[in-house]
């Protein structure tokens, strides 16, 4: 459900941005037509023409203003209004010719086969479809036309509604495909790839998020340095490999000491790092403390003693300039991750 919600989103705000002006698109196809109609019936084609520039007049008054201030979203609406409107003036239009309607009915055709380029997904495709098609049929029975072009207008519509369907039914699993790329991609660029847990530039990006909402509301935002202790001789004497998997419990571990609202990454090398948000200096301290303990009593299968981490634990309680803060709490909590190392380790240095 949470990628449903968000792909469609993603595709909303696509079609927001790519078309906003492609409502220009419909209205000179409608006109385009007009060409045909001259030349079916050169006497009847004005008056087709004034119909079908009043469909091309509606169709451009919904894409202004769609194109107003605040009123992007109402592009989904009124893209299936369009068609409808399309419809109705293809219809009406080749209605009032002597001949050549069956021709001058192509251009809704090719209407209908641009909505698979202007909906969210496959189901808003088939809404689409299915009111242009009930719009269009509903002015065929308004309009003087004789019941077996009427009844081949309908099949040769809906035979396009189904093209139209399927090609919709092809766009969106491409479009699923690209989507899910780029959540994969961006999850990649994101994620250490060792711990699983958010990387540097991730946890980067959530600090200084922190810092500005702690700069709104007034609350304090703490961060939290870990080292683990010794992690060089891990290496040496257990090999890389038991140096890695210490790491990913380390990082399990950790992550079940924090609280739901806390972030927790993986700063580089051996150091992590905790964001916690609404956290005042004090309660850092408790949280950075329950790490430490936590670290403490975990047993690792492949090494022989207890690992152990060093903490250091920097708060803000004023966040005047958010970026500048985030790079002077990240410094202060590095001075004193020092200190805790320096100290003896397996300790906490909150100021």
């Amino acid at each position: 459900m949470e990628f449903e919600a968000e792909f469609r989103e993603s595709r909303i705000q696509t079609l927001i941005s790519l078309n906003l002006n492609t409502f220009w698109t419909i209205g000179i196809i409608i006109l385009a037509f007009g060409l045909w109609d001259y030349y079916a019936d050169p006497v009847h084609s004005w008056r087709a023409f004034s119909v079908r520039l009043i469909g091309s007049a509606i169709v451009t008054a919904t894409g202004l203003y769609q194109n107003l201030p605040g009123r992007a979203r109402a592009l989904l609406p009124l893209s299936k209004l369009r068609l409808v409107i399309a419809g109705i003036s293809c219809i009406g239009a080749a209605s009032m010719l002597d001949r050549g309607y069956g021709f001058g009915v192509a251009g809704l055709v090719v209407i209908l086969l641009t909505g698979p380029y202007g909906a969210s997904d496959s189901h808003d495709l088939l809404r689409t479809n299915i009111a242009t098609l009930a719009g269009t049929v509903v002015t065929l029975f308004l309009l003087p036309i004789d019941r077996f072009e009427m009844a081949g207008t309908i099949v040769f519509l809906t035979l396009s509604v189904v093209a139209s369907t399927l090609l919709g039914r092809i766009l969106e699993a491409s479009n699923r495909r690209a989507f899910m790329l780029e959540i994969e991609q961006l999850r990649d660029a994101r994620t250490d790839h060792l711990t699983g847990l958010d990387n540097r530039r991730a946890m980067q990006e959530r600090g200084r998020r922190e810092v500005k909402l702690s700069a709104r509301t007034g609350a304090p935002v703490s961060v939290i340095l870990c080292d683990l202790d010794h992690f060089k001789h891990i290496n040496d004497e257990y090999g890389h490999e038991a140096g890695d998997e210490a790491l990913v419990k380390v990082a399990h571990v950790l992550r079940a000491a924090l609280r739901e609202s806390d972030a927790l990454g993986r700063w580089g090398g051996e150091e992590f790092i905790a964001v916690l948000p609404a956290t005042a200096a004090a309660g850092a301290r408790d949280v950075a403390e329950r790490m430490r303990l936590a670290i403490e009593a975990t047993r690792f299968d492949d090494l022989d003693d207890s690992a152990t981490i060093s903490l250091g634990v920097a708060t803000s309680q004023d966040a005047n300039d958010p970026t500048l803060e985030w790079d002077l709490l990240i410094k202060e909590a590095d001075q004193r991750l020092y200190r805790a190392k320096h100290e003896g380790r397996n300790r906490v240095v909150a100021g």
